[in-house]
């Protein structure tokens, strides 16, 4: 079968496993399509309608002997476009509107070429290109978020030789690079307020060299804080929400030393640490995973995936006789109103567990199917691909060697995984500044002037059916908020027009007609042109 092919599962098959099952039984998971290449993908996919049509698009890169940033129909597998970048691709992609025109590009970084580039949802076509300069190879995802605070996205990103970049959105200018000094940033940089100031700020992680933990000014890249807890490699970055309820981001963290660790992020201390047994290799991942109120921690260690309570005690682990080294991706795949966790192994076995007490919710190994070596290093995404209002998978898998490319080969598969109607996984560590939270990032960290001027909280969240927004103003502005779906469609919005300064609160879609479906939404405000935005997740 040619690179370019995609194949849907054959009705005849389909209709062969239902016979066993009651008329009307759905079974999970279940092979929508698959997509085979000349590599496979590392790092993760993302997904979005990048091309307006009303149903989601795929878009991941390859390795070498494909090289190539792919975008592909989610309902089929049918290839939207492609280009050639002429190198490996292992950061990435992320999919935003990063020029504000209104339309979502796709943004992705180029490893062996030292370059990254924007590129038009619709058409493939770049829109702009920008050289990190030999020999600035990047592995790093790219991560989204207004740094400068001049209602613009910038885009940060690191470099194989210790360098972090940020670029501006629009035309890919860069806005400031620092050179950090001895180590590499494989670690997809994690954007978030750290000390509550209203700006953001960033974290990036060191592997090799003195694999440190920093913390940089988003305006200029200066140094907040260091730290050198972490004793060891740290390939990907942290995860970040308020763990503990203080109103304060924490960062949860792997490290090859066998530990997860979480640090206070105002400035770097150390709130616990939990020992995995195993070089914690995976990115975290964060959600209220049994119900009980509080964040759990799911991390990845060697073979093992496992959860950590808020406080840093062991919950469970499952040994899954492979290396889970891209982490689990969440979301509530059997509509039961608790999280479960979808992880792939180097086995080629994917898994979907409960993340309550990690039971199993199903699992197929992709490798028989595939009839090959299926090395699963690409983190599973999730969203609703076909609109049959069931959750699916995507995920990419199969060998990759650097030093004979030509011996490589991979396949991507769209799997239907469960009834759930909820919020899915739609990119790297959940979304565009790499929360690795299901629940998303908030700008502020909280509502009755905790969160800075013009800044947004959204409280309580997740909420069911309508959003309600918290903002403070330090002066009088014209204010109005809109709610965009993660296809970039918008679901809602209202124009206040000129509100005095101090503590406002907003209810969005509370109409009987307008009250939204279960999903994540993005809530943009505009204060007189300082833009600010949260994520806010809708139960059903």
């Amino acid at each position: 079968m040619k690179a370019s092919s995609a194949v849907q599962v054959p009705a005849a098959a389909c209709i062969a496993i239902l016979a066993a099952f009651p008329a009307g039984a759905q079974i999970y998971p279940r092979i929508l399509w698959w997509y085979d290449l000349d590599a496979p993908s590392l790092g993760s996919a993302s997904v979005g309608d990048i091309d307006g049509d009303g149903m989601p698009e795929i878009v991941f890169g390859t390795y070498f002997n494909d090289e190539k940033i792919h975008a592909l129909n989610a309902e089929n597998g049918s290839q939207l476009w492609d280009y050639d970048t002429g190198g490996c691709n292992d950061a990435s992609s992320v999919i935003w509107d990063v020029d504000g025109d209104g339309m979502l590009e796709v943004v992705a970084g180029a490893s062996s070429p030292y370059r990254i580039y924007c590129f038009d949802g619709t058409t493939g076509g770049v829109e702009w290109s920008t050289s990190l300069g030999y020999p600035n190879c990047t592995d790093s995802p790219p991560a989204v978020g207004d740094i400068d605070g001049d209602g613009k996205p910038e885009i940060v990103l690191g470099t194989f030789y210790d360098w972090v970049f940020a670029l501006n959105g629009e035309n890919g200018s860069i806005l400031w690079q620092v050179d950090l000094g001895d180590g590499h940033i494989e670690s997809d940089p994690a954007i978030l307020d750290l000390d509550g100031d209203g700006d953001l700020d960033i974290v990036v992680a060191e592997w090799m060299g003195l694999c440190r933990v920093l913390a940089l000014e988003g305006d200029d890249g200066g140094i907040l804080w260091t730290s050198t807890i972490p004793e060891d490699y740290m390939y990907h970055g942290p995860g970040f929400a308020d763990i503990d309820g203080d109103s304060k981001p924490e960062l949860a963290i792997g490290c090859y030393d066998g530990h997860v660790h979480c640090l206070n992020g105002e400035d770097g201390s150390l709130y616990w640490s939990f020992f995995t047994s195993s070089y914690a290799g995976a990115p975290t991942s964060l959600a209220d995973l049994n119900g009980d109120g509080f964040l759990e921690v799911a991390w990845g260690a060697g073979n093992t995936v496992g959860a950590t309570s808020c406080s840093g005690s062991g919950i469970w682990s499952f040994p899954a006789g492979g290396s889970v080294f891209r982490g689990s991706a969440i979301a509530d795949l059997d509509d039961d109103d608790t999280p479960d966790l979808v992880f792939g192994t180097g086995s080629g076995i994917l898994y979907a567990r409960r993340g309550s007490l990690g039971q199993p919710l199903w699992d197929i190994d992709l490798q028989a199917h595939y009839g090959n070596e299926f090395d699963i290093d690409h983190a599973p995404v999730i969203a609703d691909f076909d609109g049959d209002g069931g959750l699916d998978v995507f995920v990419v898998g199969g060998h990759a060697e650097s030093s004979q490319p030509g011996n490589n080969h991979g396949r991507a598969y769209a799997l239907a995984a469960g009834a759930g109607t909820g919020p899915g996984w739609p990119m790297f560590r959940h979304d565009e500044r790499h929360s690795g939270c299901f629940y998303g990032y908030q700008t502020g960290t909280g509502p009755g002037g905790a969160a800075g001027p013009g800044r947004l909280f959204i409280s309580p969240n997740p909420s069911c059916g309508s959003i309600c927004a918290h903002f403070f103003l330090d002066e009088p502005s014209r204010v109005r908020l809109a709610v965009y779906d993660l296809s970039g469609r918008l679901a809602g919005g209202t124009d206040f027009g000129l509100l005095s300064e101090g503590d406002h609160e907003a209810v969005l879609c509370s109409e009987p007609a307008r009250r939204l479906p279960a999903g994540q939404y993005l809530v943009m405000m505009d204060a007189d042109g300082r833009v600010s935005s949260a994520m806010a997740v809708v139960l059903p």
